[in-house]
């Protein structure tokens, strides 16, 4: 009887319940099926009277890649819409730099880190005077569940730096090897390499932080710079000598130096070498020229020279200039002589008569002229043979000689050449240019001669002496501002002679009584009759056979 008692009991009390449970959940709003009470299916109202989800905050900032230089202020962006009361964390990687959260009694901001350089503008990071330690990866994060992130990679523009292949700046390559020139270079965002060489373009190909010289040759030699840029304010670069080894190569001046005794002189020649060259100095015969007695000089652009205060007579001859290095040996040859210069012509090309014309030269010497050599040929008729005679040389106090000759018996309307040279004890001149000339056409008016414009007066020491006449009389000589005249005499029976001026400063010797004698002379050959000779033209005539004389005892 017990045992029924207690199992109606225990039924009443199942019973009562299971009654408790289902009017507790129909008042939570579970539905007969059951479940948790956070998530009761598409009539959860509860739920969403707390977390709408039309309410949920966002970011609207995309992710981004930052580029910034050093000592910039930098803003890192993450815009939030409807932050409510989830919480805002800045970090980077692992690190939390900083934490905002919203609460009813206003905002809640807190630097975690202790970088004093980051702050919040709203819910964007700040950084200031960033620094090249400071790129990375920050994440602006929000405490919702997903975790709703966005991430922004901060990269610090770095100055490049540069600095030569091995440390080496100074590159040394036999001429016909090939090399490579190399810089490396450091920065961030990493730096563009380019190639420069000092004072002219560059051909060589290059190669990144790389440049190939193949098969080099004495005009690679130069400095090289290697310059890298990034972007950042400032650029980097370094500088690599090249230098190409290459035998010497020898070049002179002057390959004749004119001078006379007593005359200072000096010669020169130019040496290209890699490395220096040893020169020296020889006479003929591989003689070394006396070191006490000569003085030798270099100059920054290679230029040696041997310079001699006083020449003598034993100076004059044949000198080498030797260079040598471990590559090579070249040498170059020069001339000390005391001979003349060419003979420079100062006569117009036009002649103002039909069968004469009057040649005016000067000629540079430093020893008096013995004589002058004249060849003169028919230019118009090819048959014509040329002609070759002598005239008496000049003398001078200065280095400057000058000197005239008359050419007679020309064809009328024709052309000639002529060539002039000049020989003292030293020697004969070289053939200058041919010089032209043409002769009047008949019916066509005489015209005065009219020389070149003048040239610069030469300085007291090169003026010419005075002409002495026949009695050995000074004549003055005028300055050189003056046009001397030459006046033709009439021809008799022809009436006056229109009168010939020579307009140049350069300085005309006129024998005396010269110019009267040939005039007599062609007259009397005009008229048939026998020529007689006077008493000038006979010592002319005799002085000319003297002068041939000696001459034939020199040469």
């Amino acid at each position: 009887m017990l045992l029924m008692m207690l199992m109606i009991l225990l039924g009443c009390l199942v019973s009562f319940s299971t009654a408790q449970v289902n009017d507790f959940g129909h008042v939570l709003g579970a539905g007969p099926s059951g479940g948790s009470p956070w998530s009761t299916g598409d009539n959860d109202y509860y739920y969403d009277s707390l977390n709408p989800a039309h309410s949920l905050p966002v970011i609207t900032t995309r992710s981004q890649h930052l580029l910034a230089n050093q000592g910039e202020d930098v803003l890192l962006p993450c815009t939030v819409k409807n932050l409510g009361e989830y919480s805002l964390v800045w970090r980077r990687g692992g690190q939390i730099l900083w934490l905002l959260q919203e609460k009813p009694e206003g905002a809640l901001e807190q630097a975690v880190t202790r970088d004093d350089r980051f702050s919040l503008n709203g819910t964007n990071l700040t950084l200031q005077d960033a620094g090249a330690g400071d790129g990375g990866i920050y994440t602006c994060e929000l405490s919702t569940q997903p975790l709703i992130t966005v991430n922004h990679t901060l990269s610090m523009r770095v100055p490049p730096t540069v600095y030569p292949g091995k440390n080496r700046t100074m590159v040394t390559v036999k001429m016909g090897s090939s090399v490579n020139l190399a810089c490396h270079a450091q920065g961030s965002p990493e730096p563009t390499v380019t190639w420069s060489v000092k004072g002219r373009n560059l051909t060589r190909r290059t190669s990144g932080n790389e440049l190939l010289v193949t098969k080099a040759q004495p005009e690679d030699n130069g400095v090289y710079t290697c310059t890298a840029t990034n972007g950042a304010a400032t650029n980097a670069s370094t500088t690599i000598t090249l230098q190409v080894m290459y035998p010497p190569k020898v070049q002179v001046e002057n390959e004749e130096v004119f001078t006379g005794v007593t005359y200072p002189a000096t010669l020169a020649c130019f040496v290209e070498a890699e490395p220096r060259a040893r020169v020296s100095w020889y006479r003929t015969g591989d003689i070394p020229v006396d070191p006490m007695r000569l003085a030798k000089s270099v100059t920054a652009n290679g230029m040696y020279t041997l310079h001699f205060n006083v020449v003598t007579l034993e100076d004059f001859g044949v000198y080498t200039c030797n260079a040598t290095n471990y590559m090579g040996n070249a040498s170059a040859v020069l001339s000390l002589t005391g001979r003349p210069r060419p003979v420079r012509y100062f006569s117009p090309p036009h002649g103002d008569d039909n069968t004469t014309y009057t040649l005016i030269w000067d000629v540079e010497s430093y020893a008096p002229v013995l004589a002058y050599s004249i060849n003169y040929g028919n230019a118009s008729d090819p048959v014509d043979q040329w002609v070759n005679f002598t005239v008496p040389g000049t003398s001078s106090s200065s280095t400057l000689h000058s000197s005239s000759h008359t050419f007679e018996n020309l064809q009328p309307a024709a052309a000639y050449h002529v060539q002039v040279t000049a020989t003292n004890e030293f020697g004969e001149s070289d053939v200058n240019e041919t010089f032209r000339f043409s002769t009047l056409t008949p019916g066509l008016p005489r015209k005065g001669v009219q020389l070149p414009p003048p040239r610069p007066s030469p300085p007291p020491s090169l003026l010419p002496p005075a002409v002495v006449s026949e009695t050995d009389e000074e004549v003055e000589v005028a300055p050189p501002e003056a046009t001397p005249t030459l006046c033709i005499d009439p021809t008799p029976g022809e009436g006056p002679a229109p009168q010939q001026e020579l307009s140049s400063s350069s300085p005309v010797v006129i024998s005396d009584g010269g110019a009267a004698a040939e005039s007599s002379a062609s007259a009397q050959d005009s008229s048939g009759a026998p020529p007689t000779l006077t008493p000038f033209e006979r010592r002319t005539q005799m002085g000319a056979f003297l002068t041939a004389i000696i001459l034939s005892c020199f040469f």
